[in-house]
């Protein structure tokens, strides 16, 4: 009869990020609905031709030219960006328009660019045995 092997079981260590590496709380609060409201390809598409329109601005009736959809649908697309606080409205007159809002893009691509914290190189084994773990 063969002899019977018995494994005994391996401790494993995750390999964790450097805290200056990762995406602090409050930065992942403010973040999580911007990207859920740019979770819609039309959304996007609607914060690209607000930011390229002329003055950075656009008219609902500019907008609803370029969508063949509804205006309660593109009126609900248009009030998640807003709610998120990707777009300003204004009213004038009968008509409401749409202004990109800057500052919640740029701390996405704070997130987003090379060397940031959700697009840095990914940590090897040899950087965990450099550091001491492992």
């Amino acid at each position: 009869m063969a002899a019977e092997h018995r494994h005994t079981p391996t401790p494993v260590t995750l390999l964790l990020a450097e805290p200056a590496a990762v995406v602090a709380d409050a930065d992942a609060e403010r973040a999580a609905p911007l990207f859920k409201a740019l979770g819609d390809p039309l959304r996007i598409r609607l914060v690209s031709l607000i930011r390229h329109s002329p003055g950075g601005e656009a008219c609902f009736c500019d907008l609803a030219e370029e969508f063949a959809m509804p205006q309660p649908t593109l009126s609900h697309h248009l009030r998640v960006l807003v709610s998120a606080g990707l777009l300003t409205r204004e009213r004038r007159g009968t008509w409401s328009w749409y202004r990109l809002v800057p500052e919640p893009l740029e701390g996405l691509r704070t997130l987003l660019d090379t060397g940031g914290p959700l697009v840095d190189r990914i940590a090897t084994v040899e950087d965990a045995s450099r550091s001491g773990r492992c």
